[in-house]
């Protein structure tokens, strides 16, 4: 994970990289959702966030409900190919809607747009996910190599990664208080 502290502080201090943490997203925009009606659903709803209208011109999958539907079913039988759809467990759906949504966000057209995790199952499925939804999946670290030198994102000090990070604990303290 050493990696995430210098892409963070290239995101919050030179605005030189995007990155969004979505832990909790996947549930929020499906919850209540009907599993066959979940895929189109939580498009809808995910249409709706700042996240995706925020997002440049052409870079976003426009769906319809048939192709929002074979988009999450394709995902699925790419990361968990041995479950059915009603088999799966509350934080495998999630891992099914995290990707179908980063891939609904990035068009998987985006220079550069990767999917940063260290969920192994993610990881070992990379492969058949960057070849079936053209999503690249890597480690924060992994993401820090590739990009560091390509975008001249700048190193910073360890003083500069604590800063940063004293920083998000406090907006999250005041967010806890709220």
């Amino acid at each position: 994970m050493s990696g995430l502290a210098p892409l963070e502080w290239n995101y919050f201090e030179a605005g030189r990289v995007e990155l969004c943490v979505t832990p909790e997203t996947a549930f929020e925009i499906t919850k209540g959702a009907s599993l066959g009606d979940l895929p189109y659903t939580g498009y809808r709803r995910f249409k709706k966030t700042e996240f995706f209208r925020s997002r440049p011109s052409g870079t976003t999958l426009s769906l319809s409900e048939q192709e929002a539907n074979e988009l999450w079913n394709g995902t699925r039988e790419i990361i968990w190919p041995s479950l059915r759809a009603e088999d799966l467990s509350h934080r495998q759906r999630a891992d099914v809607s995290q990707l179908y949504f980063h891939t609904v966000a990035s068009g998987s057209t985006c220079a550069n747009a990767a999917f940063l995790t260290v969920d192994q199952n993610f990881l070992k499925h990379r492969t058949d996910i960057q070849s079936g939804l053209g999503v690249a999946i890597m480690t924060p670290d992994q993401a820090w190599v590739r990009y560091s030198d390509e975008y001249e994102l700048y190193h910073p000090s360890p003083d500069e990664i604590a800063y940063v990070h004293s920083k998000q604990q406090h907006y999250l303290t005041q967010l806890s208080t709220r």
